[in-house]
């Protein structure tokens, strides 16, 4: 079973995904948060056979916490057997900083890696 890792942002949202067979995290980039991200999401899902995603929660920002919410109802509505689950993401960004901190970084770099230590952090909870 693949696990697709969403760190939902208003302008891009970044994905990693988990290789169940290989037992790996692997960086899958962003998409543009627009009219066309149920599309690009619908692509990449059929792409690398998602069955469960992971979708970052911030614990400390409620109105972030709004928009991941509306952003769920819209997936389960689009996939409505879809098992969609949040995970605290709290202090990835320091870990991914820490990561890549002997690199030099393209912007998008670091989300990247934000969203694959999101995904290891759900992973060793399972």
């Amino acid at each position: 079973m693949n696990i697709l890792w969403i760190d939902y942002w208003t302008k891009y949202i970044w994905l990693a995904k988990k290789d169940t067979k290989h037992n790996v995290i692997i960086p899958v980039g962003y998409i543009q948060n627009d009219g066309n991200t149920m599309f690009e999401l619908a692509n990449i899902i059929q792409q690398y056979n998602i069955k469960k995603i992971v979708i970052w929660y911030p614990q400390r920002e409620k109105s972030m916490q709004e928009k991941i919410d509306k952003f769920i109802k819209e997936l389960s509505f689009v996939y409505p057997d879809m098992e969609v689950i949040k995970v605290d993401e709290d202090y990835t960004s320091v870990e991914a900083n820490a990561t890549t901190w002997n690199f030099q970084k393209k912007p998008w770099e670091e989300d990247t890696i934000a969203a694959m230590k999101i995904l290891e952090r759900f992973n060793n909870q399972n």
